[in-house]
This record gives C-alpha cells, sequence and structure tokens, in this order.
C-alpha cells in the first residue's frame, strides 16, 4: 500500500510538471494568466498568422478557458477592430493637407586664373567662397491638390521667392495642371533639379537661352506606359526674382516640351534606357527687346560684383523669338550620355534676323557601379542612390568603411552669339568633375572648367576654372 501511494504521488507530479511547463530554479515566476498557448503546429501544416508587434499592446489575452476556436475568434475580433481604427486614422489625416519641409544649401569654393587677353576682354574675376543656394521650402498635398513653396537665402535683396505654385493631378483631357511660379517646359537639363545635377552648374546654352521660372498656367501629362511625356505652358515672360510681373507690354510666352522614351529597361528600373525630346518657345521680346549671354560653367552669381558674362548680345531691338531645342541621353549602366542643341532666330527691328545657337555633349561614369535613376512621369533625371552610403565605424578588429558613390564627369560646350551683326562672341568650354555621394542627400563636386573665348575687340583668351562644392538638401 505505502509502494502504490508513493506511485500515484510521483505520477501527479508528473502530471502537474507537463501542466506547467518546465522551469529552471533560477526563472522568474510567470503568471498563469498571462502566458497564450497555442496548438501545435506540424510541419505540414504552413505558418499561422499571429498579430504583429505593434498592434500586441492592444490586444486582450483570450481567456484560457475558451476553446480554440473561441480564441481564433476572439483574436479576429481584435484585429478587425485595430484594422477599422487605422482606417480612420488614415481618413483623417487625408482630410488636412500635408505640410513637409524642404530644405537646400549649396557652398562653393572658386578660383579663377585667367590670361591677360581674358583679363582685358571681360576684367578680373575674383576668386572666394559663397554659398551658391541657401533655400528653405514647403511642399504637401490635399488628395489630388498639391502645391510647393521655396524661397532661396543666399542671392542679395529680401529672399527670392522660386517655385511658388499650386497644382491638381487627373485633370480630365489634361492629366497634370499648374498655376503659379514655376519652370517653363524647356530643357532636359533645365528641367531637371538642380540638385540631381552631374555638375556644378548647368551649360552654355541653358544659360543663354532656355527660359527659367515665370508666371502661368501649365498642363502635362504622360501616356499609360509612362514612355512618353507632353507639356505645355502659357507663360508672362518677365517675372522679376521675387515672382511679380508688372507692367502694360503683355509679353507673353507659349512654350512646350515632348519626351519619349524608345527603350527603357523594366525589370533593371531604368538601369538601361534611351531618351529622345524636343522643346519649342514662341516668345514675345520684353520691352522690344531681347538678350542673349552667358557666363562661364563654373561661376558665382550672388557675389558683388558677380563672374562677368563671357558673352554677351547686349540688346538687340526685336519684336519677337523663337527657342528651338533637341534632347537626348543614353543610360547604359553606369555609363551615361547626354546632348542637347538649340537654336534661337530672332525676328528683329530694323535690321536682318539674326539666329543663334549652341550645343553641348557629357558623358558620366560611376566608379562605383550605380547609375542614374529616371523620372519617368515627367522625362527627367532623379536623385542618384548609393549602394552604400558613406561611413567610417571601429570595430573590434579594424575601422569598417561604406565608401558612397563616386562618378566621374566630361563635359563640352558651344556657343556661338555671333550672327548677322550682332558680335556676341563664341565660347567653348571644357569641364570635368568627380563627384562623391556620401548619402542619397550629401555630395560633394569637383569642377575644373577650361573656357576659350573669342570676342571682338580683343579676339581670342582663355581662363581656367578650378570650383568646389558641398551640397545638402533634403
Amino acid at each position: 500500500m505505502k509502494l502504490f501511494g508513493i506511485t500515484v504521488t510521483l505520477i501527479l507530479l508528473l502530471a502537474i510538471g507537463c501542466l506547467g511547463g518546465t522551469a529552471s530554479a533560477g526563472d522568474p515566476p510567470v503568471a498563469r494568466s498571462a502566458v497564450t498557448r497555442l496548438p501545435p503546429v506540424s510541419p505540414q501544416d504552413s505558418a499561422p498568422v499571429l498579430p504583429s508587434v505593434e498592434h500586441a499592446a492592444y490586444f486582450d489575452t483570450p481567456d484560457e478557458g475558451m476553446s480554440l476556436e473561441e480564441r481564433i475568434a476572439e483574436i479576429e475580433r481584435q484585429l478587425a477592430e485595430s484594422r477599422i481604427a487605422a482606417e480612420e486614422k488614415a481618413k483623417a489625416a487625408r482630410e488636412r493637407p500635408t505640410v513637409q519641409l524642404t530644405t537646400q544649401l549649396q557652398a562653393d569654393s572658386l578660383h579663377f586664373d585667367q590670361d591677360a587677353a581674358n583679363q582685358a576682354t571681360v576684367g578680373d574675376i575674383e576668386n572666394g567662397a559663397v554659398f551658391r543656394r541657401a533655400r528653405v521650402g514647403w511642399v504637401g498635398e490635399y488628395l489630388l491638390t498639391e502645391y510647393r513653396i521655396e524661397f532661396d537665402f543666399a542671392l542679395s535683396g529680401r529672399p527670392h521667392m522660386l517655385d511658388v505654385w499650386v497644382g491638381w493631378n487627373e485633370v480630365p483631357y489634361l492629366g497634370r495642371l499648374k498655376v503659379g511660379h514655376y519652370f517653363e517646359p524647356f530643357s532636359l537639363e533645365r528641367y531637371t533639379p538642380n540638385r540631381f545635377m552631374t555638375f556644378m552648374e548647368r551649360s552654355l546654352i541653358d544659360q543663354a537661352f532656355a527660359p527659367a521660372r515665370n508666371l502661368g498656367v501649365m498642363a502635362g501629362d504622360t501616356n499609360a506606359d509612362q514612355s512618353a511625356t507632353w507639356a505645355l505652358g502659357l507663360i508672362r515672360t518677365n517675372s522679376d526674382v521675387f515672382g511679380d510681373d508688372l507692367g502694360d507690354g503683355g509679353e507673353k510666352a507659349v512654350t512646350g516640351r515632348v519626351t519619349w522614351l524608345p527603350w527603357y529597361d523594366e525589370p533593371a528600373e531604368g538601369r538601361y534606357l534611351l531618351h529622345l525630346g524636343a522643346g519649342y518657345s514662341f516668345r514675345d521680346a520684353d520691352a522690344d527687346s531681347a538678350q542673349f549671354r552667358a557666363q562661364p560653367e563654373i561661376r558665382s552669381q550672388n557675389t558683388s560684383p558677380p563672374t562677368p558674362f563671357f558673352v554677351d548680345t547686349s540688346s538687340i531691338p526685336a519684336h519677337s523669338y523663337q527657342l528651338f531645342g533637341l534632347e537626348a541621353a543614353l543610360v547604359n549602366g553606369p555609363l551615361s550620355l547626354q546632348w542637347e542643341y538649340m537654336a534661337v532666330p530672332v525676328a528683329r527691328r530694323g535690321g536682318a534676323d539674326p539666329t543663334f545657337q549652341g550645343t553641348y555633349l557629357y558623358a558620366s561614369y560611376f566608379l562605383t557601379g550605380e547609375h542614374r535613376p529616371y523620372q519617368r512621369e515627367f522625362g527627367t533625371f532623379d536623385r542618384v542612390m548609393p549602394f552604400e552610403e558613406f561611413f567610417l565605424v571601429r570595430t573590434a578588429r579594424d575601422v569598417s568603411a561604406g565608401w558612397g558613390a563616386w562618378e566621374l564627369a566630361a563635359r563640352v560646350s558651344y556657343l556661338d552669339l555671333n550672327s548677322a551683326g550682332v558680335l556676341g562672341g563664341e565660347l567653348t568650354e571644357l569641364t570635368a568633375g568627380l563627384n562623391w555621394y556620401m548619402n542619397p542627400y550629401t555630395k560633394v563636386m569637383i569642377n575644373y572648367a577650361h573656357a576659350l573665348l573669342d570676342r571682338q575687340p580683343v579676339g581670342a583668351s582663355s581662363a581656367n576654372i578650378f570650383g568646389m562644392r558641398a551640397s545638402f538638401d533634403f
């Protein structure tokens, strides 16, 4: 009988141990009510779907007295309540416009080395360090409405008004509609934001011919597979740096651009593509005159005095003028080529009609294997995303480093402002660049430019220009 009692006692202890689980002597006690047991899953069963960690705090622990079916139903009920709450929160957020702060800071160091003839033609150019851009802005949206407000504090005088516009998406027959102060739709280089440029400055023809920001209304869209885009704007042509355009002259412009992607590698997300495009603008001459000029491709325009214009037509009496532009770009993995040509016939008053022209071609190559991303919605290039961001971390054995993205670039530009008796000069410029993308938002640029100027009455001259930029934006 004593042996029977000992046997029964051992069986009861084993049963209690199986029900309560195993625990070492050092484990803290666990309240039975806080433990949720799930049924065992055989290898043939798929993994159970469990509530995410972020929702765990909102779930009540099912009563252990409930059956398995009841516990599953309780968890599903709590998940449904959490989903409804999240949807209501998202709906409430959509009922108010969003506001996102943007900023951009570019600090430049510049050095000019001119020969005597160049100094005689354009004057002595001062070296220095300047803020090229110091911008603050806000962007946001509400349903299908979007807006952007941006100001630059690097320019002289009061803060300059840059992009200040409101737009609407999915407008029937028009696609996107924009009203305000914005870049006119002309030129691949001009239409691509400066934050994503390969060189410190845009090309000579972009400076001389491509229109910048003006007041107007613009519509644009893309086709279903985003292989083509179009944009058309009705513009007031003489907006000042504060976005104002007052006067009875009525100078207006019609500006448009179309692009086409005959080749775009979808699986590689645009690592291989061919871009073609064209632009046109008809423009009333401001105050019955037209003027075209350009600084070198490394320059300062925010200092006093700014870098002088190397070529300049001076004021030409004119009724109107037109802009014709052709553009092409090829991305083949880390290699990229980009080309543009522009011609500008001027309807002159009291003389022969001049036609000015220019072109550029550049190549870039990522030593670290990245490529230039492309925005199919707008037919422009986008922000470079390094495979590996720059960092230095000390480990137990050594220093671990990420190198960011490194890009080599070279460009040749040509601008001819001599035509029909107008002697604005000819300028050829060779630019080499090295870009270090520390991360998607921080970049260091080093540029060297050799400018070859031919302008009367001095004739041929040259200048060597060195520039370095540290840039950050978000």
